[in-house]
């Protein structure tokens, strides 16, 4: 990702995601529907790949995050697994794979440091992961 009209939107999605699973555990429908109609879109006319790359990016990302969720339930949410398939649109398979492996490990480094320190957690929110993520990647 390396212009304006895919990185803006992509970290303005991710951080209303961010602001509504922190504050009510919730990614909404309608966000994750907006991300996957613009990238869609956005695709269709403009990618520096084959538009299959970015289907494989929607199948394989979403995909993994729904595997976990039924081999270990109540690990992901549906909000979680939408919300990658967006990520996968905008990134393609290749960067959404670098996406979740960065994701999912500042994630499990803040679940551990946070139940070191003696925190009780029942369900972390992902989306702040999500949006730490993007910014990484868009640095690399």
């Amino acid at each position: 990702m390396n212009n304006f009209l895919e990185s803006i939107p992509l970290i303005a999605l991710l951080g209303m995601a961010t602001y509504t699973d922190v504050r009510w555990r919730v990614i909404p429908d309608w966000l994750s529907g907006i991300g996957i109609g613009y990238f869609l879109i956005f695709r269709l006319f403009h990618s520096e790949q084959p538009f299959y790359y970015y289907l494989l990016g929607v199948l394989i990302g979403a995909g993994l995050l729904y595997v976990f969720a039924v081999l270990k339930p109540d690990s992901f949410g549906g909000g979680d697994i939408k919300l990658m398939a967006v990520v996968g649109m905008a990134l393609g398979w290749q960067q959404a794979m670098l996406f979740l492996i960065i994701m999912l490990t500042f994630a499990w480094l803040f679940a551990v440091a946070f139940k070191w320190a003696g925190y009780g957690m029942e369900m972390l929110p992902l989306a702040p992961f999500y949006l730490l993520a993007d910014l990484v990647v868009l640095m690399i």
